[in-house]
Formats: structure tokens, sequence, C-alpha cells
């Protein structure tokens, strides 16, 4: 496990390239942790685990411009290389967030290379966190369908996204994100 003082350097600095908003420095800072935790499972997954929170915290709408879906799905996608998985394997993941709400990870769009996440609180329709933007499930869609044919196996993908986010129930057991996402990454157990 990594030191507490390590983890919070650790978090900081992920929070520090989130706001500068220089996200290939992302996979420099999982690199680093991975490089100097090679053999040290409990390490790996601290850290992993670290950033898979910073996922979760991001997929959350806010105003603020470095709090967004870009930084969410970049870092989501370095943790896809530090654990040793295709970023596709991180499609449909299902987890609490920070403050309790549901995120749903959408499918991997390879060629914009972007996750969007599904944000849904009890009693609300769900968010769609899309890049820079905050849109519906509708918006979501008639974004796509500007760009691809409705036969379109990705654009069928998305709107399957939507409609489960969409019926999805906020109510029933589940993970929290971070844990969730670790779970899929391939590094050895913390056990």
């Amino acid at each position: 496990m990594l030191a507490k003082t390590e983890l919070d350097r650790f978090n900081d600095e992920l929070r520090g390239v989130t706001q500068s908003l220089a996200k290939k420095r992302f996979w420099s800072l999982l690199r680093e942790q991975v490089a100097a935790h090679r053999h040290d499972a409990p390490g790996l997954q601290s850290a992993l685990r670290a950033a898979a929170n910073e996922v979760a915290r991001l997929s959350e709408p806010s105003a603020r411009i470095e709090l967004n879906g870009q930084s969410a799905s970049s870092l989501l996608r370095a943790i896809a290389e530090a654990g040793q998985v295709e970023p596709q394997d991180f499609g449909g993941v299902e987890g609490r967030g920070p403050d309790g709400s549901l995120v749903i990870i959408s499918p991997f769009e390879t060629s914009e290379a972007l996750f969007a996440f599904a944000f849904k609180r009890r009693g609300e329709e769900p968010t769609f966190v899309d890049g820079y933007f905050y849109r519906t499930g509708r918006e979501l869609m008639d974004r796509l369908s500007e760009r691809l044919e409705p036969d379109s196996p990705w654009r069928q993908q998305m709107a399957q996204f939507v409609a489960d986010a969409e019926r999805a129930a906020t109510d029933r057991p589940l993970p929290l994100l971070a844990d969730a996402i670790v779970a899929r990454t391939r590094l050895p157990s913390a056990a």
C-alpha cells in the first residue's frame, strides 16, 4: 500500500493536472507510479484506486471547466494503460460517485478516444457528461445523429447506453465507481 504521504502527493498531482488542463500528464503520473511500484501489488492498487476516485469526481457535472468529462475520459484511458486493459473494458462499468450518485461509463468511442458518463441522482434524469459538455440523453443522441448514420453500430451502442442509463434505478446496491474500475484492471491483487 502507498504510504499516506505518497498517496496524498499523488492525489495532489492528479488534481493539479486536472486544474491545469494538461491531460497528457495523467499518463506520465500513472506510468511513474506503476514503475515505482511494479513489484508492490498493494501500492499499484492504491495508485489506481486514487486515479479511479478522481475519475468518479470528474464525472460529476460541474460549472468549473477543469471538472469535466474530457478530464475523466483522459484519466480513464490512462488507467486502462496502467491497468493493462483495453479502454473498451471500462464500457458499461457502473458504480457510486462520491456523493452516492449513480455513474455509468459509456462504451469507448475509438475514433474520438472518448468515454461519456451517465450521472444520475435519485429522482432526477441522468446527465450525460460528454467531453466538455453536459447533455440530456436526447441531446447526446442528436449530436451523434449529426455525424453517424442511423444503422451505425456505434450509434446503436450509444442509444442502448442512453436507454439503459435513463432506466437505471438509483437505489440498487452498487460498489463505489473507483472499486468497479479497479476491479476491471489486470494488476496483481492487493490481497
